[in-house]
């Protein structure tokens, strides 16, 4: 029989690792990424065109850095309750959504879903990483990263099938039925978890001691958000504007979530036998390939590939950044896991926008070629925070 608790009462870190990945498919997964797989339905239902849909994403990227910079400098949060409030809001905007309460109600949902997705990245992230690290199990946070993927193939799922039938509306009403049920699971585990915390003494200690810098990670890190975000954001829509690639729209989007799932645990392992930053940086230059392949390349196989390298590169590249911004005190892991986040934020945000800013016949190659020359340039500034800060 599998034990899922300790004699001491504590998840054992395989539990843990599983809670995390249900804090991940449902905030981030299906709370963000969700629009990706129905933009498309919602611009053929007359709901959205290109312009506005990426207005939509844009707001939901401000949320997020409203939410990261939220975390990034709360001082005495009380990480459980928000951690708490973020489930509840992801699954409530998630839900809304599919009742068509007009462009203008839409934004404001959007913008909410970000604010919570970044409050339940941050503290179940920060939670999952800090109790993985206490039982000496870092290598299960891979199960947790793999939450996103997870939530990815949901959604390209729920997608094709309400394409088959059903509605643009009816699909995000199941995804938010079932991201209800998943936030249950993360509750009954990580809440009580992040409410023990760690001894007083020792966070009070370590809380004293100067933190290392990090300001080439996180300009690195600002510039991987902007890079990785516009396929994230239009994919489907990127390969239904191609002639060649028409067909596959849907099946690129579920190959990123395929790919994502694996993805965290192979550049975990990699980091292992490399080191963090060789790795982290060996990612980055091969998303800047896969980003720029479906425009540079004709075709379903440069696509789906493209797709394979996006999905197979953003969650291990967002694991190891955040891995090099952890330390021992659980509140300065969190405000510094919200800081880089809130730069990865910003970078996501001027992806839409360029989008939207180009109207909407403008095409996409402009803002994918750009987005894969800020990859190139994050893993320069990698190297340069490798140089000098030394993270790992």
């Amino acid at each position: 029989m599998l034990h899922l608790f300790r004699m001491s009462g504590r998840p054992t870190p395989a539990l843990i690792a599983a809670a995390g990945l249900l804090a991940l498919l449902l905030a981030m997964g299906i709370g963000r990424f969700a629009f990706t797989a129905l933009l498309p339905q919602m611009r053929d239902e007359g709901f959205l065109d290109i312009g506005s849909g990426g207005l939509l994403a844009a707001m939901n990227y401000l949320g997020y850095l409203a939410g990261a910079l939220w975390t990034a400098f709360s001082r005495q949060a009380n990480g459980p309750r928000r951690l708490l409030g973020g489930l509840l809001a992801s699954v409530a905007t998630t839900l809304a959504m599919g009742f068509e309460p007009g462009f203008a109600g839409w934004c404001g949902l959007r913008l909410v879903s970000g604010v919570a997705s970044a409050v339940v990245y941050v503290y179940a992230t920060g939670i999952v990483l800090r109790s993985l690290a206490d039982a000496g199990a870092a290598g299960w946070s891979a199960l947790h990263y793999m939450g996103v993927g997870s939530g990815i193939v949901v959604s390209a799922l729920v997608a094709q099938s309400m394409a088959d039938g059903g509605g643009a509306l009816l699909g995000w009403r199941w995804l938010g039925a079932l991201a209800g049920i998943a936030a249950l699971g993360v509750a009954a585990v990580l809440v009580p978890l992040g409410r023990r915390g760690v001894a007083p003494t020792a966070s009070t200690a370590s809380a004293q001691a100067p933190l290392p810098p990090m300001g080439w990670l996180a300009a690195a890190y600002g510039l991987a958000g902007f890079g990785y975000i516009v396929n994230a954001t239009f994919l489907p829509l990127l390969l239904r504007s191609q002639s060649g690639t028409a067909g596959a729209a849907l099946g690129g989007w579920l190959a990123v979530g395929l790919a994502a799932l694996p993805a965290t645990a192979f550049w975990v392992r990699l980091s292992f036998r490399w080191g963090v930053y060789q790795a982290l940086i060996s990612a980055t230059l091969v998303q800047a390939l896969g980003v720029a392949l479906p425009v540079l390349v004709d075709g379903v196989p440069a696509a789906m590939a493209g797709a394979v390298m996006l999905g197979g590169t953003f969650m291990g590249i967002a694991g190891l950044a955040q891995w090099l911004a952890r330390v021992p005190d659980a509140q300065a892991t969190a405000r510094r896991i919200g800081f880089i986040t809130a730069c990865y934020g910003v970078g996501q945000i001027a992806g839409p926008l360029l989008v939207a800013a180009q109207g909407r016949d403008a095409g996409f190659t402009m803002p994918v070629l750009a987005a894969a020359c800020a990859l190139l340039l994050s893993a320069a500034l990698l190297e340069v925070s490798r140089r000098r800060e030394r993270l790992a």
